[in-house]
């Protein structure tokens, strides 16, 4: 894996020498749904616990490119300079930092591939989730202006991280791991996570109209600055209202009474693969919908695929058209889901039944 990621890197610096960014070295990881939670496996790391993943605006003031210096310890246990963690808004629900974070890298360093190549032929090798994660860019008449074009480029990558945020989620549904033998569970359709996903899209999109190319040191102040702004729009609120609310969600969207990483942490999800979002959670009737759908269209000049590898046995249990298929697409994703939710809802039906003969 680290040869591959050394490959990529490679081949970037060689084909986007006027442009480079470094690739984004995974995710960050960091908290499941839900506070104060346990974990099974006492002080070794899991991928998605932390001792306090609760933040307020005063904690997240530094934004770190994710390029593989914040080791997994320091993330976890909150040492890193970086801090991340669940921050509740009045208009945009419950934010999730790191997906927020990761999504925004992504988007960046999506755009210094994609650059001035609309409309040309082009692949971007990226390290496998389960299944190899390709883009691919078409060869196309763009028929735009350069600023037309410029500003298609940057709301395609912005499109395509996204949809990795997506198909991470999927990917974690079905045992994804970052941490060698612990699997995400309970992280797969969190319910605050594609909202929060969406989010870094926006910003980093935000961040590329007012500079074309911006240093990492450059993109880092940019993101924390609009960050931070875009918390204040979204009225978020202090650790104390945070906690309150997720208290108030034990028991129907989470579950104080499981230690991670049991699956069942995590009580409702969402499942659906939408482009436009509006918050689960709020305290007034004008939360904060956010969208994509508008850039969908750019999907003509590229498009993400998910191709087989020797990791397939993850999949086994899907419907043999499914299976049968050695590239997957967005078009694939509602289907997945359809099958994810079915599958947890026979689950959740089981155990009620089972309780109930007690």
């Amino acid at each position: 894996m680290k040869f591959k990621s050394l490959l990529i890197a490679g081949i970037t610096l060689f084909s986007s020498a006027s442009y480079a960014i470094d690739t984004p070295s995974g995710v960050r990881p960091c908290c499941a749904f839900g506070i104060n939670m346990k974990s099974e496996l006492g002080i070794v790391p899991v991928p998605f616990f932390r001792v306090n993943n609760i933040v307020e605006l005063d904690d997240i003031h530094i934004h770190l490119y994710n390029d593989g210096e914040q080791g997994v310890a320091s993330s976890l246990m909150g040492t890193g300079d970086e801090s991340n963690g669940l921050i509740y808004t009045a208009k945009g629900g419950i934010i999730d930092t790191a997906h927020v974070r990761d999504t925004a890298d992504y988007t960046l360093y999506l755009y210094s591939q994609i650059k001035g190549q609309l409309g040309t032929q082009k692949q971007i090798v990226l390290e496998d989730e389960l299944r190899s994660r390709v883009i691919k860019l078409t060869e196309k008449p763009v028929n735009m202006t350069p600023g037309e074009q410029e500003k298609a480029e940057i709301e395609l990558s912005a499109l395509l991280g996204y949809r990795l945020a997506q198909w991470h989620e999927v990917a974690q549904w079905f045992g994804y791991t970052s941490v060698a033998g612990f699997k995400e569970y309970p992280s797969a359709y969190s319910p605050e996570d594609l909202y929060s996903n969406m989010l870094g899209a926006l910003i980093t999109i935000e961040i590329l109209e007012h500079n074309k190319t911006p240093t990492k040191e450059q993109y880092q102040g940019a993101f924390s600055r609009i960050f931070l702004r875009k918390l204040k729009e979204l009225e978020a609120q202090d650790k104390d209202r945070t906690e309150e609310v997720m208290d108030d969600l034990d028991g129907k969207w989470w579950d104080s009474g499981k230690r991670l990483p049991d699956k069942w942490v995590v009580k409702t999800r969402d499942y659906q693969p939408r482009l436009t979002i509006t918050p689960h959670w709020g305290d007034s009737d004008d939360r904060v919908t956010t969208s994509l759908k508008q850039y969908e269209h750019l999907e003509e000049f590229g498009y993400l695929t998910l191709v087989a590898t020797n990791s397939e046995k993850h999949f086994s249990a899907l419907p043999g058209h499914l299976k049968e298929r050695h590239v997957w697409t967005k078009k694939q994703f509602a289907e997945i889901a359809e099958f994810a939710k079915k599958v947890d809802d026979q689950h959740k039906l089981s155990n009620n039944q089972l309780l109930d003969t007690y």
